[in-house]
């Protein structure tokens, strides 16, 4: 009875240990893309489902991560706030938010586009005491470009940046199904071919509906990495509480078209990240001269 006990109890510091890490800290992870698209060498950094969280008194060891990765311009994708939390109001989760846009807008473009945590005050305007309309104009007048169905096009790099805010049916716990192309078309505009599109699609469910629509590139987070990874399998969990969901990190290849998956940086509601620490995300995009 002894043995099993040490054994829990070493097990349980273990991880312990490991959750404190991961929800406190985060790493760096790289991607090269090359398009015939692409006028110039051009790179951005991707920060997704921060919910708030501070890396260092007002996030000074995010904003010099990404300063030393000297990005050309920074894309937010959603869950920069948080919706519901513990231990914290979303008020402060928005503070916290608004004064990283404005540190970093100092130096970089900044392009936002909501996820669900920020749609959710839209959605369920009783419960905040802010709205939604004033969360968007905090962050516009913060320095961010703010994607809200809209777009962005940076005609020197021959990219456009288009940002997606679901309805909140497409986020429902029992909705399965695909996205239909026209509510596409209808939220974000028809695609012109001659730029390489940036699509902003906080959540990855519906990935293989952006690359048939024909997004060059999608950025998407949500899954939090799947708040464990376990080897050889990847993330456990998705926030539809479905086990071992497809795309809960990395880049991904649909329909010659790519994906990429970042695990997020913060937590909500639960702290909890297991082998998973944050993610910043770092894209180089090239011109491909073949």
């Amino acid at each position: 009875m002894g043995f099993i006990l040490f054994i829990f109890s070493a097990c349980f510091a273990f991880f312990t240990g490991v959750i404190i890490s991961d929800v406190n800290d985060f790493c760096v992870t790289g991607y090269r893309l090359k398009s015939k698209k692409i006028k110039k060498r051009v790179r951005f950094v991707q920060i997704t489902d921060l919910h708030g969280k501070e890396f260092g008194p007002d996030n000074k060891r995010l904003a010099a991560a990404v300063d030393r990765l000297k990005p050309d311009f920074v894309i937010m994708s959603g869950d920069i706030m948080s919706g519901k939390n513990l231990g914290r109001t979303s008020e402060s989760t928005v503070d916290t938010a608004e004064s990283l846009i404005r540190k970093l807008s100092l130096k970089y473009p900044v392009y936002f586009a909501p996820g669900n945590h920020e749609q959710r005050v839209e959605w369920l305007p009783d419960l905040f005491s802010f709205t939604y309309k004033e969360m968007m104009e905090r962050f516009a007048k913060a320095g961010a470009k703010v994607l809200d169905n809209d777009e962005y096009i940076r005609i020197g790099d021959g990219i456009c940046i288009k940002g997606l805010a679901l309805h909140k049916d497409y986020y429902l716990k029992k909705r399965k199904g695909r996205l239909p192309f026209a509510y596409l078309d209808s939220a974000v505009g028809k695609l012109d071919e001659k730029y390489f599109n940036i699509l902003i699609a906080h959540t990855p469910e519906y990935i293989r509906d952006y690359a048939g629509w024909g997004a060059d590139l999608t950025l998407s987070g949500h899954y939090h990495g799947g708040i464990m990874k376990l080897p050889f399998i990847g993330g456990v969990i998705s926030p539809k509480f479905r086990l071992f969901p497809e795309y809960t990190f990395g880049m991904f290849n649909e329909c010659g078209k790519k994906q990429i998956v970042s695990c997020g940086l913060g937590t909500h509601t639960l702290p909890v990240r297991v082998f998973n620490p944050g993610e910043l995300v770092c894209v180089d995009l090239l011109p491909d001269k073949k």
